[in-house]
């Protein structure tokens, strides 16, 4: 097989161009009373979470618009991100002057000067901060996994909907050459018909296990926790800022849905888009055997297994004609000379986005749908959840993914909807 290999940005890496730009007047979307910005408009952004995924997220998208508010529940995140953001305009020749710090989320969805939230607090929050978001009438960029449980998911899709609110998810692979070349390949039956597919991403998430620690003073770790069950500090959930690190509470099922979720919500995306199954997903999983890895099968016979197969974090389409090896760092094919096939003559073209952060601006400025809509990202952590509760229960499930349901296993429904701590709610 034929190596393409494609290098992967580094999350850390911070291009100034484009900030100076993002410095013009702001007019909010309150003001023009239209429902939405005109394309000369200027987008302003508050962040939601600016531990390390936020702050990465924020430097991003200052290069496209304005940033003019931030929220932490630790008082020195929100201090290092006000400093970090300041130092960001001042290089680029512009001024982050005005910047408000909030410590509840509310606070900053209450200020009339914000048209969109960026989402990066831990996937135990994303429920509630993207339906509050949708009530306050703002536009939406939520991190992967978007959400915590399947029924989560759902009741945020139908959120946004109801508010008529632009929601992408960050599935940002979806915004990359590569992976959509390799997707609409399949599509179009380059590799013939896709039997199988192989998709490693790591394991899945483990019961909370770790000893309490003595809180930061500046940490609300009841705010921290918010709708989840509630255990005592530990530094593993919340590091540091010293701590240049992505914190492993996406490790435990409490916060996060483990690797399975974390890394599957890139891999098992780009599984689902190649399959034409961005609104539907299998209609069964199996755990793994004493011989076997964890399979999914779709309605149509194609089997997923979720598994390591010597590519790292990948994705593996067998078809009757050919196979496709996909990930961050690799792209190769057999037969080889796909990797340079031109789609002009081929009936199925997918969304091109080759810029994910203005893909969302874009479409809140056009009011049309982006790449990674609040449904897809929804139907993806599907997938990944199934896998979890597959592995945790140990046992065969079916489901029906037209109604999100189960079926004849009453103890696997009830776990769709994952857990909600008093005062805390999802109405909407």
């Amino acid at each position: 097989m034929k190596t393409n290999d494609q290098t992967s940005v580094s999350r850390r890496q911070f291009l100034t161009t484009g900030l100076a730009a993002a410095a013009f007047t702001v007019i909010p979307r309150h003001v023009l009373g239209r429902g939405f910005l005109a394309p000369s408009d200027q987008i302003t952004l508050g962040v939601i979470g600016t531990g390390k995924q936020g702050k990465y997220l924020a430097l991003e998208f200052a290069k496209r618009a304005k940033i003019i508010a931030g929220c932490d529940v630790y008082q020195v995140k929100l201090d290092k991100f006000k400093t970090d953001m300041e130092q960001a305009y001042q290089k680029a020749g512009s001024s982050a002057k005005g910047l408000k710090l909030y410590r509840d989320f509310r606070e900053l969805l209450g200020n009339k000067s914000i048209d969109a939230v960026i989402i990066a607090t831990p996937d135990h929050w994303h429920a509630i901060n993207v339906i509050e978001a949708a009530k306050a009438g703002k536009d939406i960029y939520c991190e992967k996994p978007y959400s915590h449980s399947i029924e989560e998911g759902r009741l945020m899709v139908q959120a946004v909907e109801k508010y008529q609110r632009i929601n992408q998810t960050g599935n940002m692979q979806r915004s990359r050459k590569d992976f959509r070349h390799a997707c609409q390949l399949v599509r179009n039956g380059h590799i013939g018909d896709v039997k199988e597919v192989k998709v490693c991403c790591g394991p899945p998430p483990k019961k909370y296990d770790l000893l309490p620690e003595t809180k930061p003073e500046k940490l609300d770790w009841d705010l921290w926790i918010g709708p989840a069950v509630y255990n005592e500090f530990n530094a593993e959930l919340a590091p540091p800022i010293e701590k240049d690190v992505y914190p492993n509470w996406r490790n435990y099922k409490e916060y996060g849905n483990g690797m399975t979720a974390d890394w599957g919500a890139h891999m098992f995306d780009i599984a689902q888009w190649g399959l034409g199954k961005d609104d539907s997903g299998p209609s069964s999983v199996n755990p793994p055997g004493k011989n076997t890895p964890l399979t999914f099968v779709y309605d149509n016979g194609t089997i997923m297994t979720h598994e390591e197969f010597g590519r790292g974090y990948a994705v593996r389409f067998i078809g009757t004609k050919g196979i496709i090896d996909i990930s961050r760092g690799i792209f190769e094919t057999l037969p080889a000379n796909l990797l340079s096939h031109q789609f002009s003559d081929d009936k199925i073209k997918l969304y091109e986005s080759d810029d994910h952060y203005n893909n969302w601006l874009d479409s809140i400025k056009t009011r049309k749908p982006n790449i990674c809509t609040a449904e897809i990202g929804h139907r993806t952590a599907t997938v990944c959840f199934l896998a979890n509760l597959a592995y945790e229960l140990q046992r065969p499930l079916r489901w029906n993914p037209a109604t999100e349901k189960f079926i004849d296993d009453e103890e696997a429904d009830r776990m769709r909807a994952g857990y909600l701590r008093t005062p805390w709610s999802m109405t909407f």
